[in-house]
């Protein structure tokens, strides 16, 4: 049998489609087993689950003869090794390791400490049961693990200590990794050693549905499922029936009728919405972290429990399973997990775009086999084509164990799996104020923020200064220059000059504390609409974090650019206020050659500013171009800054806190200075990905697009050769033909005869919006979405009934 064809067998032994795991004598050979555990009968149905466990951690043996996961296991067993060599031993107090203490510290660096202890024994754990680690079997390892769970379960996680500092770690992250650490070692740990961690667990999270040990504050999202996966690995291992049943029903939220069931659809607050929308703590877009950790945390525990007598049989499991490609699938960009969606996790070290990329890629296919067609088969066709996209490495996946490592190895090799190209779409999500937008050539997405979006999540000492991140950052990803947000950006970033923002320069505190908080935006006005799938508005009604600076900004989605458009912007602020057109992050010492009005410029780190008035094209990464329009005023200038700084200033987080180590790049930095305390300045330009210098030039001779309004009441483009009018209104008003009743965006296409006409309120404020257009073409109605009617036929009014939910309806009229 070959490599691949053992790996595929693992593949399918890891996902069997409700059939518990069945060891042959050959899969039970290839690595250290128990005969009473990895040996189950039938009828030992939870020594079958702790079996089938164990193989989803540490797979089935295969990895060894994989040649492609070679490098893995030996980065596993250098970094097992290093972790051994510095342990306490025999485990005592301070701690088991020495810049981990337990004793003689509290609060937040107690629970942080404890939870990095922890994973740092899982890590020792999985080398041990690792076959083609060097620490595989290793009894000497083995007892020196067990020796360090005694002292953590008689001294420091223990039932009826109280949780000090944060309460995450011992409700979910210890219970989490103390279970799998059990699975892993469940022949070497001596059974009062078990009991007792597992009473400490059973003593912090009693409960998966309920924050605490009381019942006053419900658990949604991921922590539900985090809990839930929990809850059910203690029964399994502590023979507690009740408790998988528990866990199983707290996916579902039987207790409360279904109210925070993670297979539902939500209208508000935490949770799926219908739109493919996801949010977590109430206010911010998660689909790209707790998001993954929900999805990853489902196919867990549907692949743990599936065919067992606690199979999670809940109907409306179809939601996870829309959810793979409504929710996920547009964020992930070749791999990548696009930052628009991490929250907080965009200041982890650790943790860059690509990491959060594979986890969600390995959820899916740990989903994939037991999701049944056609699901099964477009799962793994879009995984193949991201990892076949991707320019990270293909085999062991960053952050992933080996067994889901050999998912990746057996997609890749299985021929029979036609790779999903690139998406080319635009997607509106009216329930978190994002759309995504992507072109052959390009995807782009905006951060916005409203009164039901947060402007950025800080916490517990994570992303300390990101205070700007929701206030219009534009982020362009591009085949050119994949590694853009991953490569040491966010520490050596301006946090002044984020990409599409528009700020004071007032300084700002390093937010580093204890606690979380998201910002929350002061106005209604946030959001837009897709017109067909393939243009895109979005727009903000922006007032800064202390009310000193006020600017309305819009960004319209093309086929091959973004135009971008600011007005009424005014400060009284007494600092200067300027927007960052773009800030392109480059390895030390290369920054391509910068054009500017048609001229090459010979440009060095931090050497003078150039002022332009046209535009600028950096060479292999794309142009800028300079629009004319109302209230467009203030100087433009490009320069090239070296900038040096290091993750554990933005993120100095107990567990997921970076390192002092310094971080160095180069950055093309584009600014439309607007002066200090405007009064009503503007800014409209164009961005044109990944395009040569020569399209740069012929758009800024002769703009395909023309701005028609970019005012404090309406901004609107039109599109030359398109038919083509987007616009926002952030009140009623009347631009290029175009009057709305209220705020609105209004998208109007004109072609081959018929007038498409789309209309979303990203306010929320009006259950009905009127458009009148002066010039439509038709007034026969093709098709209309419900609730959207012809008012009248000459004007041609239209009369949209809307959803308060900012989603857009259509009318086709010929």
């Amino acid at each position: 049998m070959s490599p691949l064809e053992v790996n595929r067998r693992s593949f399918l032994a890891l996902l069997g489609a409700g059939t518990l795991v069945t060891l042959t004598a050959e899969s039970a050979a290839a690595g250290t087993r128990s005969t009473t555990v990895f040996g189950a009968a039938a009828d030992d149905p939870l020594g079958a689950l702790i079996a089938r466990r164990r193989i989803m951690l540490a797979g089935d043996g295969s990895a060894a003869s994989v040649p492609e996961l070679a490098g893995v296991l030996e980065d596993m067993s250098a970094k097992a090794a290093a972790s051994w060599q510095a342990m306490v031993r025999p485990a005592a107090s301070p701690g088991i390791w020495p810049d981990l203490p337990l004793a003689g510290v509290s609060g937040t660096t107690l629970s942080g400490n404890m939870g990095v202890t922890f994973n740092r024994i899982f890590d020792n754990a999985l080398a041990y049961s690792t076959a083609g680690c060097t620490q595989h079997g290793d009894s000497a390892l083995a007892s020196d693990l067990a020796d360090a769970l005694r002292y953590l379960s008689t001294d420091i996680y223990r039932a009826g200590r109280s949780a000090v500092g944060n309460w995450w770690f011992w409700e979910i992250g210890v219970p989490r990794k103390a279970a799998d650490i059990l699975v892993l070692l469940h022949d070497v740990v001596p059974a009062e050693v078990r009991t007792a961690l597992l009473a400490a667990a059973r003593y912090f999270t009693p409960n998966p549905n309920w924050r605490g040990r009381g019942t006053s504050f419900a658990e949604t999202g991921a922590n539900r499922t985090d809990k839930s996966l929990s809850c059910a690995l203690r029964g399994i291992l502590d023979d507690r029936p009740d408790e998988i049943a528990l866990a199983r029903d707290a996916l579902s939220d039987t207790v409360r009728g279904g109210r925070n069931s993670v297979f539902g659809y939500v209208t508000s607050g935490d949770g799926f919405y219908t739109d493919g929308s996801f949010v977590q703590h109430g206010y911010l877009p998660y689909v790209g972290t707790y998001g993954v950790v929900t999805l990853g945390g489902i196919a867990e525990i549907l692949g743990l429990l599936g065919g067992s007598e606690w199979d999670v049989v809940d109907p409306n499991k179809s939601v996870i399973l829309d959810a793979v490609e409504g929710a996920y699938a547009p964020f992930i960009w070749n791999g990548r997990m696009m930052d628009t969606v991490r929250g907080r996790a965009v200041s982890r070290q650790a943790a860059p775009d690509y990491v959060d990329g594979a986890g969600a890629m390995t959820a899916i296919l740990l989903l994939a086999q037991g999701a049944g067609e056609p699901y099964r088969s477009r799962y793994l066709s879009l995984v193949k084509g991201w990892l076949q996209r991707s320019s990270e490495k293909q085999y062991g996946l960053p952050s992933q164990t080996v067994a889901k490592s050999l998912l990746v190895t057996s997609i890749l090799g299985d021929d029979a799996v036609e790779p999903a190209p690139a998406p080319v779409y635009t997607k509106a999500f009216g329930d978190q104020d994002r759309l995504v937008h992507h072109r052959p050539d390009f995807s782009a997405v905006v951060n916005i923020s409203s009164k039901r979006i947060g402007r950025y999540e800080w916490g517990n000492r994570e992303n300390n200064v990101g205070w700007y991140q929701g206030d219009g950052l534009t982020f362009f990803y591009s085949p050119t220059d994949p590694g853009q947000f991953s490569a040491d950006f966010w520490p050596t970033v301006d946090p002044y000059r984020l990409p599409g923002t528009t700020v004071t320069a007032e300084p700002r505190a390093n937010g580093a504390t204890d606690g979380t908080g998201i910002p929350r935006a002061f106005q209604a006005f946030g959001g837009g609409l897709a017109l067909d799938d393939r243009w895109g508005i979005q727009g903000m009604d922006h007032l800064n974090h202390n009310r000193t600076l006020s600017a309305r900004k819009s960004w319209f989605f093309l086929d091959d650019k973004v135009v971008c458009l600011g007005a009424a912007i005014a400060s009284a602020s007494g600092h200067e206020v300027f927007t960052t057109i773009d800030n392109r992050s480059f390895a030390v010492g290369d920054v391509p050659n910068v054009r500017t009005d048609n001229r090459n410029r010979r440009m060095a780190p931090d050497g003078e500013a150039v002022t332009v008035r046209r535009n600028v094209h950096i060479m292999g990464h794309g142009g800028y171009v300079f629009l004319k329009g109302e209230n467009v005023s203030g100087e433009i200038d490009v320069r090239v800054v070296r900038r040096t700084g290091d993750w554990k200033t933005i993120n100095s987080g107990s567990d997921t806190g970076g390192t002092d180590e310094p971080k160095t790049r180069d950055y093309v930095t584009v600014t439309h200075h607007h002066g200090t305390d405007p009064a009503g300045g503007g800014y409209a330009y164009m961005v044109l990905p990944n395009v040569k210098h020569s399209v740069t030039f012929t758009e800024s001779d002769a703009p395909t697009v023309e701005v028609v309004a970019n005012n404090d009441r309406a901004q609107m483009i039109r599109v030359a050769g398109e038919g083509l009018v987007l616009a926002n209104f952030f009140a009623a008003a009347e631009a290029h033909g175009v009057t709305a009743s209220g705020p609105c965006s209004v998208a109007v296409r004109t072609d081959a005869g018929r007038t498409t006409v789309a209309v979303s309120d990203p306010s929320r404020t009006q259950s009905v919006a009127r458009v009148t257009l002066a010039d439509a073409v038709g007034a026969s109605v093709v098709e209309a979405d419900a609730g959207v009617r012809v008012v009248s036929a000459s004007p041609l009014t239209l009369e949209f009934a809307l959803d308060g939910h900012g989603h857009s309806k259509r009318i086709v009229l010929g």
